[in-house]
């Protein structure tokens, strides 16, 4: 086996083969472009797990992230996945050694640590362990499109279908949202909502550092995403990003107003929104996760812990990875960010 690693640009048919290989959007060429908007620093890197015979047998997206600062970036390099990678079905020790040579890869390229993320992925948990990686537990909630609405409505915790009936009679209605309108009362809503968070101890989502071109867009432009708002009174209250790739859905992004949750314009819009995947043909809708310490009462995440939970879907054990390279230069950058402040 060897790793073929692409910097930059996407081997031919790269979609195509991820979508065979069972990938989701997080490691697909739209999601290389959308992080590389995101972040100034990010550079993709296309990994292939080749077989003797030629063929793929495992496949990733990662980012060789450094700081913008020339004389600080070579201190600072990491490798980051956002998801674990996709290996062919049935060949169990395909991802254990798929990741060593990850790390191998990011050894080489001098970086400081590698980071492997586990969003809308059910492996990698033993592999990262059996590495050495410092693990980060989470859970993900994701619901089965393939059946019917009527069993998909019934899962529903009587409280959301109470609360999607009260949204629809006090006249909450949705709408798609595009161009950089749409995306700025995303942000708009984001800021509300992360003011709230912060308040009771979270972590505050509202975006920072605002660039001329929100990398939301990217996402919208590919066509490989939507963006809903829920209108009351004839202001967007709430409003959600969601992509969709090879039969998954995944939300992504959301902000609401105090209005928004007052009339329960959250709920109606994820239940339509499923309602609609549904018909469209998606197989999975994944509701995103929260780590597994929003489990216990009190944490500040745990209202958004059970309010995933109770639109009925699978509770989703998932587990993200880091792993210090170069313990030496990781010591020095901190001293250095300390001292500056950051």
């Amino acid at each position: 086996m060897r790793l073929d690693a692409a910097e930059g640009v996407a081997p031919d048919g790269w979609d195509d083969r991820l979508c065979a290989m069972g990938g989701t959007i997080h490691h697909s060429t739209a999601w290389a472009r959308y992080i590389q908007a995101a972040d100034r620093n990010a550079r993709p890197r296309f990994l292939d797990w080749v077989g003797s015979d030629g063929k793929a047998a495992g496949m990733a997206l990662a980012f060789h992230v450094r700081s913008g600062r020339a004389w600080l970036a070579p201190w600072t390099g990491r490798l980051v996945l956002d998801s674990t990678p996709a290996v062919s079905a049935g060949d169990e020790a395909a991802l254990a050694d798929f990741l060593k040579a990850v790390e191998g890869y990011a050894r080489q390229a001098a970086c400081v640590e590698l980071t492997v993320g586990s969003s809308a992925s059910r492996r990698g948990g033993p592999e990262l362990e059996g590495l050495g990686f410092e693990m980060i537990a989470r859970r993900e909630f994701v619901l089965d499109l393939q059946r019917s609405e009527d069993e998909l409505w019934q899962t529903l915790e009587y409280k959301r279908r109470k609360n999607i009936k009260k949204a629809a009679r006090q006249g909450v209605s949705l709408t798609d949202l595009s161009g950089e309108g749409g995306a700025a009362e995303l942000r708009r809503l984001q800021i509300e909502s992360g003011q709230r968070i912060a308040r009771r101890g979270g972590r505050d989502i509202g975006r920072k550092g605002i660039r001329a071109a929100d990398p939301v867009l990217v996402l919208m432009e590919s066509g490989l995403a939507r963006l809903v708002g829920a209108v009351a009174d004839g202001e967007v209250v709430s409003a959600g990003l969601f992509t969709c790739f090879n039969g998954l859905v995944y939300h992504m992004l959301s902000g609401h107003s105090r209005k928004g949750l007052e009339v329960q314009a959250p709920t109606l819009l994820l239940w339509e929104t499923i309602r609609r995947y549904k018909q469209e043909g998606a197989r999975w809708f994944n509701l995103s996760g929260c780590k597994v310490e929003a489990a216990d009462p009190g944490s500040p995440e745990h209202g958004v812990y059970e309010y995933k939970k109770a639109f009925g879907g699978e509770c989703v054990e998932c587990a993200s990875g880091r792993k210090i390279l170069r313990p030496g230069a990781h010591w020095l950058v901190r001293v250095v960010r300390g001292l500056l402040g950051r």
